[in-house]
């Protein structure tokens, strides 16, 4: 849909973003911040009503200067708020009562330096929100928009980005909780002819945030990609509205992050808390949507290039076509390295290109079309482009060029462009040459939606981050261990248990029984007279483990013992001795000892699962397990809850996925027991939403027929 255009009746971030009439309070004739912020709404065409106001002028860049905002005389939609930290309560309380709509605040000297700042921000922002009006700020650069059904442009910002001009609107959006940021993506576009639709900078975000900012934005018609930089983790929910409705629409997302910051999630003690980021929520609901993460300006502007020519590879197999045989061994290096695959060329592809190319050129790929084709004519190379296009096994097409400069450069890409509008395909073109002397042919090739890089790094990467994901399965139900009921069945009946904040695998064993996950028979006693007693009952060979909701990592105090002979009184009271002493000497919170039927022998795995957060849904982890699960680090993650196909392909993505097959002579681990049972455990988490702190089942042991959770951890955050 498109905006409404700004009445009377208008909301505040329509008023924003589509104002009929804008106020320039704390306008100058000084160089600065409101000179500018005036000379660029003057400049750049803005089609409404401009109003300076300052009392100190009568007139200002050719318009009347009003003392107030009263003095204006008529509706204002949007005041561009240019004045000292200490006028702002006076300034957006005079906004308020005019019926201004929105704000977009330059003035810096609130959160950014402290308490007191915040406390300033909060009071003017209070003032504002209690009256109806939005604001953008403060402490930022302001804000673009040039929707087409507008003559002139918004350009509510005193960035010298836009000095240059903003060129033809492309399409892209760009909205960052950094000006400075956000200007070099303007002047980064603009070189590579990307003329930005809308941009805007959200500074300390007092009142509008970046997502809710991008959320509108997305909606306009004549949007289509959406860049935003964040610095910090937003609001899960307002993030999930926000990807899930760009995915609905078709209009891809690219983030560029700093910071990396976890949402308010407390940093857990147990293995998992020490293994997995806290923002991996943030990094996988943005996955699920098909999100693309760049590392770099540079990177944020090469996504765009190649989204904005509305074509993305369907996979990863790549051709590459070069005139140089070294850039071709580099690309399938780079392609290599970025796991991307160079495309199996048909038969018939390699036949065709073997009498299309020199001799001592390459048919195969990459295609080593020689400079000499070049001598050929321009149809020649276009002879070699279309049978790599009409190859099903192509995904896209990487054209790496050299030498090739000045008129052969221009003809050359001609042909490209002519070429690319004959396909859907991705083509690219990494032209290694100076830009002077390619410099109209980038420019035929951008015109045409082909992406011109000088780097063929920087292409591997844009093309890589543009891929679709794989075998990342999707939120579900599964059937329970035992099969006779859902996994949502077997969370609910767990839920309902009566557990303390922080359940040891001692006290959980009831957890587990109402999820359907085998555990090893045991009994919690509290002297050793008492742990020989279990012993008899149990028999066999044991394992003792102090039971302590403050001992997470029972081994690193030795407090386990294993192998202990159940037959042998005096073997098990010393095992006891031992184990108990791991709880220090007053022992104020230690629940017991654990006597426990040692389980059998199995692959063990990690299983963790942190809770939900901040409107982020709760997080999955499985890894390779046991007492050196740090040092493999060896996990993969997905959002709760996950199926057991979703686990399968977790588990089958480790770097120790080979262990589960049966390693050295050792019985294939049932693989669809554990995943069963992983993926009944994240259900549960799932279901506690904001209740579950983190749960951990380490190790998970994966016998050739079934499973045993041999440890068990959970911490509650509302008991």
């Amino acid at each position: 849909m498109t905006l409404a255009r700004a009445t009377g009746t208008s909301t505040g971030l329509e008023r924003l973003l589509r104002p009929e009439s804008v106020a320039v309070i704390g306008a100058s004739a000084r160089p600065g911040f409101p000179s500018r912020a005036l000379a660029n709404l003057i400049e750049h065409g803005f089609d409404g009503a401009i109003h300076p106001v300052n009392p100190n002028y009568t007139e200002l860049a050719g318009l009347t200067c009003h003392p107030s905002l009263d003095a204006i005389g008529a509706p204002v939609d949007l005041a561009l708020i240019a004045v000292p930290a200490a006028a702002l309560d006076a300034v957006v309380t005079d906004c308020v009562a005019a019926g201004v709509g929105a704000g977009v605040v330059f003035s810096s000297g609130f959160a950014e330096l402290g308490a007191d700042g915040r406390a300033a921000q909060d009071r003017f922002t209070a003032i504002a929100r209690d009256g109806g009006m939005r604001l953008l700020g403060p402490n930022c650069m302001g804000l673009i928009n040039r929707p087409a059904d507008r003559t002139g442009a918004l350009v509510a910002s005193f960035t010298a980005s836009v000095g240059p001009g903003l060129g033809t609107p492309s399409g892209a959006a760009y909205v960052g909780q950094s000006g400075a940021i956000g200007g070099a993506v303007i002047g980064m576009a603009r070189e590579r002819g990307i003329g930005l639709t809308s941009w805007a900078s959200t500074g300390n975000e007092a009142d509008l945030t970046a997502v809710e900012l991008a959320t509108a934005l997305i909606e306009q018609d004549d949007v289509h990609v959406l860049t935003t930089y964040l610095e910090t983790v937003p609001d899960g929910a307002a993030w999930a509205a926000l990807t899930g409705r760009a995915r609905e629409l078709g209009k891809p997302i690219v983030v560029l992050r700093s910071g990396l910051t976890a949402p308010g999630r407390r940093a857990a003690a147990s293995h998992t808390g020490a293994l997995v980021r806290g923002d991996a929520a943030f990094e996988l609901l943005s996955a699920r949507d098909g999100v693309i993460a760049v590392d770099d300006v540079e990177e944020l502007v090469d996504a765009l290039e190649i989204l904005l020519s509305g074509r993305r590879p369907a996979g990863p197999r790549v051709a590459v076509l070069t005139s140089s045989g070294g850039s071709g061994a580099i690309a399938c290096d780079r392609l290599d390295a970025a796991g991307l695959s160079l495309a199996e060329l048909a038969p018939a592809t390699r036949d065709t290109l073997v009498e299309r190319i020199p001799a001592y050129g390459s048919a195969a790929n990459p295609v080593d079309v020689t400079a000499q084709l070049f001598n050929d004519g321009d149809e020649a190379f276009a002879a070699v482009c279309r049978p790599l296009l009409a190859d099903d096994a192509v995904d896209a097409i990487m054209i790496v060029l050299t030498t090739i400069i000045g008129d052969r450069a221009d003809a050359l890409a001609a042909t490209v462009a002519a070429v690319a509008a004959e396909t859907s395909k991705p083509i690219g073109v990494v032209w290694e040459a100076a830009l002077s002397e390619t410099w109209t042919a980038r420019r035929t090739l951008r015109a045409a939606g082909v992406p011109v890089t000088t780097s063929i790094p920087g292409y591997v990467d844009a093309l890589r981050r543009l891929v679709p994901a794989s075998g990342s399965g999707s939120p579900g139900h599964a059937r329970n261990p035992g099969g006779t009921t859902t996994a949502a069945q077997a969370a609910q009946a767990a839920r309902e248990l009566e557990l303390p904040p922080v359940v040891t695998e001692a006290r959980g064993a009831a957890l587990l029984d109402a999820l359907g996950v085998p555990r090893p028979d045991g009994e919690l006693v509290g002297g050793p007279d008492q742990a020989v007693e279990a012993a008899r009952r149990l028999g066999g060979t044991l394992v003792l483990k102090i039971s302590s909701p403050s001992i997470l990592h029972k081994t690193d105090v030795g407090g386990v013992r294993v192998g202990v002979d159940a037959t042998d009184p005096a073997a098990v009271r010393d095992a006891y001795r031992a184990v108990r002493a791991a709880g220090g000497p007053d022992g104020a919170d230690t629940e017991g000892v654990l006597v426990q039927r040692m389980a059998p022998p199995g692959t063990e795995l990690l299983v963790g699962v942190q809770g939900a957060r901040d409107g982020y849904p709760a997080v999955l982890t499985v890894g390779i397990g046991g007492v050196a699960t740090e040092i493999y680090a060896d996990t993969a993650s997905a959002l709760a809850p996950a199926t057991p196909d979703a686990v399968t392909a977790l588990l089958r993505g480790l770097r120790g996925a080979p262990l589960l097959d049966g390693h050295r002579g050792a019985p294939p681990a049932d693989v669809t027991a554990a995943a069963t049972a992983i993926a009944t455990l994240s259900a549960y988490a799932a279901a506690l939403g904001e209740d579950l702190d983190e749960l951990e089942i380490n190790p998970l042991l994966v016998h050739d027929h079934g499973v045993t959770a041999a440890d068990l951890l959970v911490r509650f955050t509302t008991r």
